[in-house]
């Protein structure tokens, strides 16, 4: 009917109704893609102002119509577009979209976050606090909005937040302030160069001092129990002092090579001399240990399946997945704006689409996908044995240094006994445990998904 109407001369712009809106102002509204699509086919101006000073954009932005926005800004609609009021689409959202969309999904086309309204001179986060909007607040914090730029009342969004009495937002906004602060300090900045290095080298530390508190000749459990509990508390503060949100993930990570570093280092100390006088069993654990650390960096290393596509190439996509009735979130990720293959998923922790996405590893930190499923099955693998060949390091060291009998002095006296022969041993014992049994589980896990 409307094609039949805009055959016969009807004019695609006209204003009208209540609202004095376009029909692509009322195919917006009603958040009809496929009207929109033919409208702008038809030479419709997305840049025309409706009777409420909002233009095409500004209504998909204000009904959060999500696949109208992408669509839209891929045919060339300026994302930072002013309505009537000199606001751009980014302070819409954050004064009256209340929540994490559609401020996440605009962001992802770089608008301007420090632009200003011609009225209140308010910036889009002075916007989202006087709003009372804190999942805007968060998302513009987080892609460095401006705090020290101050509308006509010389406010600043933090004065904003102390008047709104919201106190969230204004740790929230203090947070932020303290960690850009942060960020400018010449030592600092130092450290967080070298975040991950030292990670690692506080987990070693950590984990042979647990060790070492564990295996001190004092009989007093009060003394050791103050120590432990004061290294857990050093280890807390260092990574909440110094290691940053974005590399925290890599703490699984980096006690893993720890305790592979320390079980190599107990099991050719402790346990080589009373395994049959270096025979082939400790070259056989070496093959392991390097069977493990090499499947485990290709799988570090290895691109899993990111998905990646030039900004160019994104818009391409949307148009043609709008066009073809398939632009939604079963075929087009919202967060990357690519079209998604079979079987891919989104990974929060690296935001990236991967394909054939299996799992995003806390252990090697590194999604797994179509292009290192392999290596991670074999990294499993040459833990799991890893661990097998520790533990029984164990049992032959307990058999040929501890003096206590099953037969002769029950369950409970024959494990505290061997437990305090050698405290170290126990402690690496329970770790080796700790890492074969998870490690064995997911890769049983893993096979029978392979299989079946």
């Amino acid at each position: 009917l409307h094609r039949y109407y805009i055959s016969k001369g009807a004019i695609v712009d006209q204003l009208g109704g209540d609202l004095n809106s376009t029909p692509l102002h009322w195919a917006i509204r009603q958040g009809h893609l496929p009207m929109v699509i033919l409208l702008l086919k038809c030479g419709a101006d997305p840049s025309l102002i409706d009777g409420e000073g909002f233009s095409s954009i500004h209504l998909a932005v204000l009904f959060q119509h999500t696949p109208i926005i992408a669509y839209l800004i891929s045919k060339g609609q300026n994302i930072d577009t002013t309505d009537f009021n000199g606001q751009t689409p980014l302070m819409l959202t954050a004064q009256k979209a209340i929540g994490p969309e559609p401020m996440r999904f605009l962001l992802k086309f770089n608008p301007s976050l420090n632009a200003v309204d011609n009225v209140q001179k308010n910036t889009a986060l002075h916007w989202a606090i006087a709003s009372g909007n804190t999942s805007a607040v968060d998302l513009l914090l987080e892609a460095g909005a401006s705090l020290d730029i101050k509308n006509v009342k010389g406010e600043t969004p933090l004065d904003l937040a102390y008047q709104s009495q919201n106190h969230f937002m204004i740790y929230m906004i203090q947070e932020d302030e303290r960690m850009r602060n942060r960020r400018n300090n010449k030592l600092l900045k130092t450290v967080e160069k070298y975040e991950l290095f030292l990670m690692l080298a506080s987990s070693l530390t950590f984990m042979w001092a647990l060790g070492y508190v564990m295996n001190l000749s004092s009989d007093s459990w009060l003394l050791k129990g103050g120590l432990l509990l004061s290294l857990l508390f050093g280890m807390a503060l260092f990574v909440r002092q110094l290691v940053g949100l974005k590399n925290l993930r890599y703490l699984p990570t980096a006690f893993l090579l720890s305790s592979v570093f320390w079980m190599s280092m107990t099991w050719f100390f402790w346990f080589l001399p009373d395994i049959l006088l270096y025979s082939r069993n400790a070259l056989e654990l070496s093959l392991d240990m390097m069977g493990l650390l090499y499947y485990f960096c290709k799988t570090r290393s290895t691109d899993p399946g990111y998905i990646k596509t030039s900004e160019e190439e994104r818009k391409e996509n949307i148009i043609a997945l709008a066009e073809a009735g398939c632009l939604d979130f079963r075929t087009f990720c919202t967060s990357c704006l690519v079209r998604k293959p079979l079987r891919s998923v989104h990974c929060l922790a690296c935001q990236a689409c991967v394909a054939r996405y299996d799992q995003h590893s806390l252990w090697t930190g590194q999604c797994i996908g179509i292009g290192n499923h392999y290596y991670y099955l074999l990294f499993l693998s040459f833990l799991t044995m890893t661990g097998v060949w520790l533990l029984y390091g164990t049992l032959q060291y307990w058999s040929n240094h501890c003096a206590a009998s099953y037969q002769q002095d029950g369950a409970w006296t024959y494990f505290t006994q061997t437990v305090s022969c050698s405290p170290w041993v126990s402690y690496i014992s329970s770790v080796a445990c700790f890492h074969t049994l998870w490690a064995s589980l997911w890769l049983t896990v893993q096979l029978y998904q392979v299989i079946f």
